[in-house]
């Protein structure tokens, strides 16, 4: 295994030339299966809109159909959004299952979720040397400090944010954790690649620790 690693492109470079198809992808996911409430609100604006000027002309029949089409379409978002789990959010919440996993020590969780070429990097400032860890060196590390004086009392993932194309996604997030025998609440960033296999589970292949506050940056 080599002695230091470099961290995956977030965009694989196959996809790079697919970037703007991707970055559409993306924006209709988000608006339309993620979050359809600002797609809805501005349909029932609209609608309103349209009812107030069109019977202001006695159309009324006109305005009625368009606070109908207004509805009908918001509907079908809103059961779009309901029916639909997007890359996106998959990987958001396996990123939390994966949290949560490594805090409990969790190893048979760990192991179907990490992949076998898994690298974990821990370099931040002076905290550890170059050298990364595969996944068995990584969950021995989890049961070494996590499993032992580390062990955590309560954790809590914030600004999971995910960027997803299509075979490769990268999650940014922050970890706030409280161990048993400290009573501080301590927050580090992380960043976590994920690849989908040949069968369509997705596993986490990289793992980078990206700021701690407090640890000073080389």
């Amino acid at each position: 295994m080599p002695t230091t690693w470099t961290p995956p492109p977030r965009i694989p470079p196959d996809a790079a030339a697919w970037s703007p198809v991707l970055s559409l992808g993306s924006a209709l996911d988000r608006y339309l299966f993620e979050n359809p409430w600002p797609l809805i609100g501005a349909l029932v604006l609209g609608a309103g809109v349209a009812f107030t000027l069109l019977n202001r002309r006695g159309r009324v029949g006109a305005a009625i159909a368009c606070v109908a089409l207004a509805l009908l379409v918001s509907l079908g978002a809103w059961l779009a959004a309901r029916g639909v789990t997007t890359d996106r959010e998959r990987v958001r919440d396996l990123t939390v299952s994966l949290v949560n996993a490594a805090a409990r020590v969790d190893e048979s969780a760990l192991l179907t979720m990490l992949a076998d070429d898994l690298t974990l990097y821990l370099k931040v400032g002076a905290i550890s040397g170059d050298t990364s860890m595969d996944r068995a060196m990584t969950i021995q590390q989890a049961r070494r400090s996590l499993g032992g004086l580390y062990k955590l009392r309560e954790w809590r993932v914030s600004g999971n944010d995910v960027v997803a194309t299509g075979t490769h996604a990268t999650a940014t997030l922050s970890i706030t954790v409280v161990a048993e025998v400290y009573a501080i609440p301590h927050r580090s960033e992380w960043r976590v690649d994920w690849r989908r296999e040949a069968d369509g589970t997705w596993r986490a292949f990289a793992i980078e620790l990206l700021s701690m506050p407090g640890i000073r940056e080389p």
